[in-house]
């Protein structure tokens, strides 16, 4: 019978991470603070259990694992103390599905941002996200015809209605606006388009051979945008996703 493991410092510190601080379940805040030290209030708690009942292993037997030894971090995620208890008792398919999937979304951004430092962004796009949050007038947008769009036939259903939707407005409305933003660049800096969109395109086809998911690739790749660019408007990057999603090989 396996042994509880209990997560070292720096395991406590990564399961904090990835939630965020904040219980998956309730939202509630895994730390606390009083007299001026940090308290946690959470545990490391297995997904698939460490050592199931019969009637655990019944309800269970025909679920994804995440690893085959259940002391593995990756089987772990930070619980606040009342969820925990909650979760193991009495255990359901419905809630070891939710944790599992979070999990799993957990791990597929980690490996995502893992590669954001060897896929470089050229520092002029700067410029054109710097004037969409700082300089961009309304009255200059000219939307691109709906007829044009490439989006409907490179998308597929990973991708949510709502999510396609945006781009969509995203794509028709700025389309003209940014393409005028990187004449304009290409003019000072001569062929950085090019070369920014192919960087666009090696991270897509990096993120694409790992992940399926076009929601979880076009989130991935605005955050790598946002921080590559140190930009905190990250609605003006997915702005620029957009673009590329309309303009080059992303989703194709």
């Amino acid at each position: 019978m396996p042994k509880r493991r209990k997560p070292t410092e720096n395991e406590n510190a990564i399961l904090l991470a990835e939630v965020e601080n904040m219980c998956p379940l309730c939202t509630r805040p895994l730390m606390y603070e009083k007299g001026g030290k940090k308290y946690k209030i959470f545990q490391g708690a297995h997904i698939y259990p460490l050592n199931p009942t019969e009637q655990e292993k019944e309800l269970l037997k025909n679920e994804e694992v995440i690893h085959e030894d259940v002391n593995d971090l990756t089987n772990f995620i930070a619980l606040c103390t009342e969820c925990h208890t909650k979760f193991d008792n009495p255990r359901t398919v419905k809630e070891y599905r939710l944790l599992l999937s979070m999990k799993k979304n957990i791990l597929s951004k980690s490996e995502s941002r893992a590669k954001y430092h060897d896929y470089q962004i050229e520092s002029e796009i700067k410029e054109v996200i710097a004037t969409l949050v700082e300089e961009f007038n309304e009255g200059s947008l000219k939307p691109l015809e709906l007829k044009a769009l490439r989006l409907d036939e490179k998308s597929d259903e990973t991708l949510t209605g709502i999510t396609k939707i945006r781009i969509r407005t995203e794509i028709t409305e700025y389309y003209y606006y940014i393409q005028e933003q990187f004449f304009q660049l290409d003019s000072q800096y001569p062929r950085s388009f090019n070369a920014i969109a192919s960087q666009v395109s090696a991270f897509y086809n990096s993120l694409s051979r790992t992940e399926s998911s076009q929601e979880i690739i076009y989130e991935q790749l605005t955050e790598w945008l946002s921080k590559k660019t140190g930009n905190t408007s990250s609605g003006a990057c997915a702005i620029v996703i957009s673009f590329f999603i309309q303009n080059c090989e992303v989703f194709s």
